[in-house]
């Protein structure tokens, strides 16, 4: 047995051992269910009847612990690893120390708020970065996510095709590991890889792509691994079997188990890869790592895989720390909690699970990214139930949010599903509510997957069709964030933190949000949820009571999808504040700030 694997009687620990756990955390809302969500530590706002004098909103505490243990990927017999320095010191993007729903750069307070492009803007050659960064810098977006070596082929994702950034031509294709000749074609035609060496040009990229990035603030994700999903796309990275000198893939029978620790050279190649990474990168401030991207075996939603994959991202989590330990810098780790488990639940009970618990307790994890939180409808404990082929709804996310604020950790809306990928519309404006929804809900972030970025037109402004001849411009997305960016700026983000128990639990029609961002000062957001079913919003007005703090507050609306703002009449505070709304159409936000007695 190689000496980084699990013995079988160590491997069904750690399935028992997650079994216990997710059964205690999925108790836990039957216990809570006589009090306000986040009931367990002290709300932003405080229950009716307000203080006379209101203390500013509490952050979550930045090392608050889960209600129990839970697991990290090694066996309950595992001896724990020794502890290593913190992630993000110094200048490095870093968990705001104060307030973990948002991140500090370059010494202020950061909120990940982006529309980017499809993850690959250093392995393609034939994708002009400069221009996209200066598409993003027009507007203000401040996070693209970036992949490193996986691929696909046009035929991959049908509607995009050729002009799908991650499906770069074999020439154009800049991977870490240089071709040899003279041992055959690899699976994409070309000379396979020797996985003994690196390629300069691959690295010399990245550093250049991630100076210009940081020159115009941008920070970058970078996805150290990415799920194959089948044997094609398996093939074509360069660790896949056919497609490298050294046989390394061979081990692994169906691809997928690539996110576990079966196949010792696979496991040992990717520990590689990390040091390399960590080693070239480390002199940047502007990135932080994410460990896989969609770690999920589909199909297989046991417990017995879960602790599979949950241990692998562990030990690859933990190689990163290692990495960087006698490195300058150390950079955050996030892990994408993205695997499902199929609950035994009642009628109306939620049916779904991810492995998030893992990721809370690990120490090596700093970050939660989860795709599509706008679908995860019915939110209790870490339980959740999916809505059929993406469809988000309005008001989803504040629920799901709320079941994790005990965990402590940043969360990130790290991939949107906008329907471009199977022939739909394009979905901008639910793109719109779902960032104002996360971000006011005390997401730490929200990244928009903008597939009109392509290689034929970097501006991503519709110059040139994509592969089923549509013309994509996401220009209008990316302005309207801009204006969301304007509008935070004016706040400090190291205060914000929902305000809950400030809007009623439902409000008929809508979905909503609400910061309290220091004393006295509100962000409320308010979405029709026809939005979301991309259906026609006429204009209507809206009446709502407020759970206010007393005094007296000047009110402003803000359009989200122009920037405007105009004042509203003042409004008396106290348990049963009346707010109208005037007319609006889709979405709307109200400013709220408490004024001098």
């Amino acid at each position: 047995m190689a000496k980084h694997g699990r013995s079988p009687g160590k491997e069904a620990a750690a399935a028992a051992n997650l079994a216990a756990v997710v059964l205690l955390m999925l108790a836990a809302p039957a216990a809570q269910a006589e009090r306000p969500a986040g009931a367990e530590r002290p709300p932003a706002v405080a229950a009716a009847p307000p203080q006379p004098a209101q203390a500013p909103p509490a952050p979550l505490p930045p090392a608050q612990a889960p209600p129990a243990p839970l697991p990290t990927g090694r066996s309950p017999a595992d001896a724990p690893p020794a502890p290593l320095p913190a992630a993000g010191t110094g200048d490095t993007f870093r968990v705001h120390p104060e307030n973990p729903r948002c991140f500090l750069y370059r010494g202020k307070p950061f909120k990940i708020l982006t529309s980017a492009e499809h993850y690959g803007a250093v392995i393609n050659a034939d994708f002009d970065y400069d221009a996209y960064l200066e598409e993003m810098a027009r507007t203000g977006q401040n996070m693209t996510r970036v992949f490193t070596f996986y691929r696909e082929t046009p035929s991959c994702i049908p509607a995009p095709g050729a002009q799908n950034t991650l499906a770069p031509r074999p020439e154009a294709s800049i991977l870490p590991w240089p071709r040899v000749a003279g041992h055959g074609r690899a699976a994409d035609g070309l000379d396979k890889f020797d996985l003994d060496r690196w390629n300069p040009a691959y690295f010399a990229r990245w550093k250049d792509f991630l100076a210009k990035c940081a020159a115009r603030g941008v920070v970058v994700e970078v996805s150290l691994f990415c799920n194959p999903y089948n044997k094609k796309k398996m093939d074509l990275m360069p660790c896949g079997k056919p497609s490298n000198t050294g046989g390394v893939g061979g081990g692994l029978g169906d691809p997928r188990e690539f996110m576990t620790l079966k196949d010792p050279a696979v496991v040992a190649l990717q520990e590689r890869f990390i040091r390399k990474m960590a080693e070239e990168l480390n002199a940047f401030d502007n990135f932080y790592w994410e460990i896989c991207n969609e770690p999920n075996v589909h199909g297989d939603y046991s417990e017995e895989t879960e602790a599979k994959v949950v241990a692998w991202q562990a030990r690859l989590a933990r190689a990163v720390r290692r990495a960087e330990q006698e490195l300058p810098k150390r950079h955050l780790v996030a892990v994408n909690a993205h695997f499902r488990v199929k609950l035994q639940a009642g009628p109306g009970q939620p049916d779904i699970r991810h492995d998030d618990a893992a990721y809370f307790a690990n120490p090596d994890v700093d970050i939660i990214n989860y795709h599509y939180i706008s679908v995860k409808k019915n939110a209790r404990g870490l339980a959740f139930s999916p809505s059929a082929n993406e469809e988000a709804g309005a008001g989803v996310i504040w629920p799901f949010l709320r079941e994790r604020d005990k965990c402590g950790k940043p969360i990130v809306f790290d991939e949107t599903f906008t329907g471009i990928v199977r022939g739909q519309p394009e979905r901008y404006a639910v793109n719109r509510a779902e960032a104002w929804e996360m971000l006011l809900a005390g997401g730490a972030g929200y990244d928009s997957l903008d597939w009109s970025f392509t290689p034929a037109d970097e501006t991503g402004c519709g110059k040139a069709p994509i592969g089923d001849g549509r013309r994509l411009d996401g220009r209008p997305l990316r302005e309207w964030l801009g204006h969301f960016h304007k509008l935070l700026a004016q706040y400090d983000l190291a205060a914000m933190a929902p305000a809950v128990g400030v809007l009623p639990d439902r409000i008929p029609g809508y979905g909503c949000a609400v910061s309290a961002a220091g004393p006295g000062r509100y962000l409320a957001y308010f979405v029709d949820e026809r939005l979301y079913r991309l259906q026609p919003c006429p204009p209507r007005a809206l009446a709502v009571t407020l759970n206010l703090p007393a005094g007296r507050y000047a009110v402003r609306r803000f359009d989200p999808k122009t920037g405007a703002a105009a004042d509203l009449p003042a409004l008396a505070g106290g348990p049963a504040a009346a707010l109208a709304v005037p007319e609006f159409a889709e979405d709307v936000a109200i400013l709220l700030e408490r004024t001098p007695p």
